[in-house]
């Protein structure tokens, strides 16, 4: 089939390049050699344990890769006639059974040609013609593989997700689609899927430019309940915007999945591990951590990157499933006003207290909860427990911030003596507790005055809450009498703070279902797009989750802010062979062309953000290989390079303590029959040989 290539955005490219010519690469001491050959549009390349690689073009073609850096002449795999490769879509994620040296399975994930997705099998299929730009739907296949001749057998193909094109992973769009295969430690197979949305207007459902839902409607590619645009990210019925968890010989979802439906093992809600995310486009596992048993729902932590919308690229860790990452309510650490202020529905859940004045189905936004609040407004919106304003003078009904609970807002705006009144209704003389939820962005106090029958019954200070999309809760008491009664906000200087609602606490609450409600699990880290911008999660004192920058006494770790555009490569370095300063997390961006280390203490916290190498080229991939001890990073376009460690003083001392003894023997000793750093004698396994380098080199340890 013709491929139809990606064209990246030239301007930026050359922008980037420009800027990164007065850079530095890698540190010193850190050689980088550029892999011989002709790789062209290489997306991604994966170790297989003994020091070879397997290596892949977006288009469907794979290669073993010698320990040299040389291809195989014939390709290990060709899916081009299989393959839709058009913009960002492709073969785009591959990987190895942990097993792979002795079982020889792969795995593949791609974008189904929409041709052959249609008459594959039929006289109507020719195999030369494609049909790019169309609703299709992506896939993941095993293969068998000979690891000693690097010969795939084809007839091994087994689809493990995508078998039909109903239960396919959908792709609605140019992009936002298929992204990485990684295996847990307990041999589980995870999958990074994006909301297959418009990446250029706000897509709540229907057709969008350069998007084809009516199609998909019509084939059957996603239901009705899925045609809500980039709010898929927030269904569970729904593959996209997720990282999936499979079974990786039978494709099902595993029942330590935390939504696992045994009567239907292989709907969308039996794979979600976690969702909320955009374009999840790279994913790894951090070593050492999870639980080798499948059966525990502890297969490790994720490290992720997903690509931001308009302001800020996402960094995160998701150590347990059931997480919701945000997207698209929220974008990196804050809530997103574009998408919040949109009264979508979740048809998939409905309201039990739905009625004339409520609506029958949760809006997505009433499911998940900012942990900036000192309250979990995880309750029903219908409960008559909050008190929305029934009248007011000089505020304006705004939706502009995001992370309101109401339908909208009043913004006290600028005078003094502006009100907002609210209406109780008791049925005997009640002692209540009440909370004013608000919004302070501005750096001073904005006090207001609880009046009740012409009498202040309390002053309100409304500290600032950090912006003006982060609410809390000013609690006030008052006794109320039989009756209704009006209880008046009223401002005490020249403006108030933004008010959502008053809530109350002897009223009837009702939790929503904790098992479909969230609290936002915040990236680790968002940077801004263009010059240096780098933010943290953190918590204050009261438990309440904030955003630090860089910088501030408060933030997690120190370093320096980086700036870019769009993520692309995310790896996990902590192998003894890396220089102590520079373990860690290691990610880069495709725009800017950098690579950024976060780098981790002896026991994987994160300490410090450094950049790596500033001209690490367009970026879309990245294998720490332990065999070798060396990153490899994947640039489209551009061949791979090999970035290797500086050698070690000492290489025979593996513990690290200054003399070679009995504590290198006992490393060797553990490694038996692998291979990794140590291998002394280079010989691809750990074994006699590496004991003979021990005592040759027994003693004190000499550079």
């Amino acid at each position: 089939m013709t491929p139809v290539r990606h064209l990246a955005s030239t301007a930026l490219i050359t922008t980037a390049l420009v800027a990164a010519d007065a850079f530095a690469a890698p540190p010193d001491g850190f050689t980088l050699e550029s892999w011989p050959g002709d790789w062209g549009e290489l997306v991604g390349i994966v170790p297989t344990g003994d020091g070879r690689f397997i290596a892949w073009e977006q288009a469907g073609r794979a290669w073993m890769v010698g320990p040299d850096g040389m291809a195989s002449t014939t390709p290990l795999l060709d899916l081009r006639e299989e393959v839709g490769f058009w913009r960002e879509h492709g073969l785009l994620g591959l990987a190895v059974d942990p097993d792979f040296l002795d079982n020889g399975l792969l795995y593949t994930l791609y974008v189904v040609d929409r041709h052959h997705l249609l008459y594959f099998g039929t006289p109507g299929y020719d195999p030369n013609a494609d049909a790019p730009f169309n609703a299709t739907i992506g896939r993941v296949t095993r293969f068998t593989v000979d690891p000693d001749l690097a010969v795939l057998d084809p007839a091994s193909r087994e689809v493990l997700l995508g078998e039909s094109i109903d239960s396919g992973l959908p792709i609605l769009h140019d992009s936002h689609a298929t992204g990485s295969l990684v295996f847990g430690e307990d041999r589980t197979l995870f999958i990074s899927m994006g909301d297959s949305g418009s990446f250029s207007t706000i897509d709540v459902g229907d057709d969008t430019p350069k998007g084809w839902v009516s199609t998909a409607l019509a084939d059957g590619i996603i239901t009705p309940a899925e045609n809500v645009g980039a709010f898929r990210a927030q269904s569970l019925d729904s593959l996209a915007g997720k990282i999936l968890r499979i079974d990786p010989e039978t494709g099902d979802g595993l029942p330590s999945n935390p939504w696992y439906d045994a009567a239907q093992p292989r709907s969308p809600r039996s794979r979600v591990w976690s969702l909320g995310l955009r374009n999840p486009y790279r994913i790894c596992l951090v070593p050492g951590t999870g639980n080798p048993d499948p059966s525990v729902g502890d297969p490790g932590t994720i490290a992720y990157g997903d690509v931001g919308w308009g302001s800020r690229e996402e960094i995160g860790f998701i150590e347990v499933g059931g997480e919701n990452l945000g997207w698209p309510l929220y974008e990196g650490l804050e809530p997103n006003p574009a998408y919040w202020k949109i009264d979508k529905l979740n048809v998939g859940f409905p309201n039990p207290l739905g009625d004339a004045d409520c609506p029958a189905f949760f809006m997505f936004r009433d499911l998940v909860s900012d942990p900036s609040t000192n309250i979990s407004p995880a309750w029903n919106p219908c409960d008559p427990a909050w008190l929305d304003p029934e009248d007011w003078s000089g505020p304006s009904v705004l939706r502009d911030w995001a992370g309101f609970r109401g339908p909208d807002y009043l913004d006290f705006g600028g005078g003094v003596g502006d009100w907002i009144d609210f209406t109780y209704v008791a049925t005997q003389p009640v002692d209540e507790r009440f909370g004013l939820r608000y919004a302070n962005g501005s750096g001073d106090a904005r006090p207001v005055e609880v009046v009740v029958a012409d009498e202040v019954v309390a002053i309100l200070d409304c500290p600032p809450t950090g912006g003006w999309s982060q609410w809390r809760i000013a609690p006030f008491e008052t006794t109320l009498p039989t009756g209704t009664t009006t209880i008046r906000l009223r401002t005490v200087g020249p403006s108030g703070p933004n008010v959502d609602y008053i809530e109350t606490r002897l009223r009837p609450a009702t939790r929503i279902d904790p098992a479909r409600s969230f609290t936002h699990a915040p990236p680790f880290l968002d940077y801004q797009h263009g010059s240096p911008g780098t933010r943290f999660a953190a918590f204050d004192a009261g438990g309440r989750g904030i955003t630090v920058s860089l910088g501030e006494a408060s933030a997690p770790v120190g370093g320096e802010a980086v700036g870019g555009n769009c993520f692309g490569s995310i790896a996990v370095v902590d192998d003894p062979r890396w220089p102590e300063a520079w373990r860690g997390v290691v990610f880069g961006d495709y725009i800017f062309q950098w690579m950024a280390v976060l780098k981790t203490d002896g026991v994987g916290t994160p300490t410090e953000l450094a950049m790596f190498d500033q001209t690490a080229g367009a970026i879309v991939g990245s294998a720490f290989d332990p065999a070798s001890g060396s990153l490899v990073a994947v640039r489209y376009g551009g061949n791979p390079v090999r970035i290797t460690p500086p050698t070690p003083p000492c290489p025979a001392d593996l513990d690290r303590d200054g003399v070679v003894g009995g504590g290198d023997i006992g490393q060797i000793l553990a490694a038996w029959g692998t291979s990794g750093p140590a291998d002394l004698d280079g010989d691809g396994t750990v074994g006699g040989g590496d004991i003979g380098q021990i005592l040759a080199a027994w003693g004190p340890c000499t550079p």
